[in-house]
């Protein structure tokens, strides 16, 4: 390209040199490192800005590795929006190149920290954490287990604002332990250790609490409650080192990272669901078998152009009722539910 073609461009486009450089080198990128996509954008079954993004995404990896990207996303890239896209990206990177992934894991991890903002706003300052995803959900998870079960000591605020008292709590260990242990006697107290009368007002963990569980041989587990959700083949973790685990709210992984994760947690194998076999519900209540089984099926929101993949999102019928498939051990009844 010539030295002043990004400036031109950019004035005959109207917008600076600067994203006209950036439109030049994806556009490079997506003809010479993307051709799959790149056809896909000039028919205009993909949209520009798509294509552009999964240039950029890609613009440091290998000729190989963005070739192997190339043909995992472009099949999909006109249906699925960028978080969708971005995970086949990142877990293509990890089968092509597993090496580099490892390396860039390991270059991540080492930009972690806890940073304080500097300014004050009424005695209230922010808190930024960059840690690793497990970290964020069991710090999440204790947080939480704080704030309930200062609520269920008297504390009337709103939960976000408990929330916040819980991180002054999980500063001090030995408190938090306390309010565990109080809450877990104020719960569910014993018939001959009824408290004399109900706490008045926000109740502070003390050592009283803490003696009268280990008199009364109380156990409270001062873990949080946490389910880390980690989908792999049965050979990643036996045999191939080099595959891909889907970490659920975190996306494609390591195997490596994936048993570094799980290091420390009390792991439950499941194998995979008989989705076909799934007896239907007559009933509207959905029971715990039948929605793990509709979230493996249509792990993301059916509607149109949805995004969402949590596991709290509303299930929806895919098929009309009526037009249930079923086996011919469990026939469903008319209108039943799958």
């Amino acid at each position: 390209m010539a030295e002043f073609a990004p400036a031109e461009l950019g004035a005959e486009l109207q917008m600076s040199p600067y994203a006209a450089a950036r439109l030049i080198g994806d556009a490079l990128d997506l003809r010479h490192r993307l051709p799959r996509l790149w056809a896909r954008v000039l028919t205009g079954e993909v949209k520009p800005w798509i294509g552009r993004k999964t240039a950029d995404t890609t613009r440091c990896l290998s000729v190989e590795v963005a070739a192997a990207v190339d043909a995992k996303i472009s099949p999909w890239a006109h249906s699925l929006s960028w978080g969708r896209l971005d995970a086949i990206v990142q877990a293509a990177v990890i089968e092509a190149d597993p090496d580099g992934a490892a390396t860039a894991a390991e270059a991540a991890s080492r930009d972690q920290g806890v940073w304080l903002n500097p300014s004050n706003d009424h005695g209230i300052k922010d808190i930024h954490i960059r840690t690793e995803a497990p970290n964020a959900i069991w710090f999440d998870a204790a947080i939480d287990r704080i704030a309930d079960d200062l609520a269920r000591l008297g504390d009337d605020a709103t939960k976000d604002v408990r929330r916040a008292r819980a991180v002054g709590v999980l500063a001090q260990p030995q408190r938090a332990l306390d309010l565990f242990t109080k809450a877990a006697l104020t719960a569910d107290p014993t018939p001959d250790k009824q408290p004399d009368s109900p706490p008045e007002g926000p109740a502070e963990p003390n050592e009283t609490a803490t003696r009268l569980a280990l008199n009364t041989g109380t156990g409270v587990d001062p873990r949080p409650p946490a389910t880390l959700y980690v989908h792999l083949n049965h050979d990643s973790i036996t045999r191939d080192t080099t595959g891909v685990a889907r970490f659920e709210g975190v996306g494609p992984i390591t195997i490596d990272q994936a048993r570094r994760f799980l290091s420390s947690c009390d792991v439950t194998i499941r194998p995979v669901i008989d989705l076909a076999g799934m007896p239907p519900v007559d009933s509207y209540e959905i029971p715990d078998r039948m929605r793990e089984a509709v979230h493996l099926r249509n792990p993301v929101d059916v509607f149109p152009h949805a995004t969402n993949t949590s596991r709290k999102r509303d299930l929806d019928h895919t098929e009309s009722p009526t037009d249930t498939p079923t086996t011919a051990d469990h026939p469903a009844k008319p209108g039943s539910t799958t």
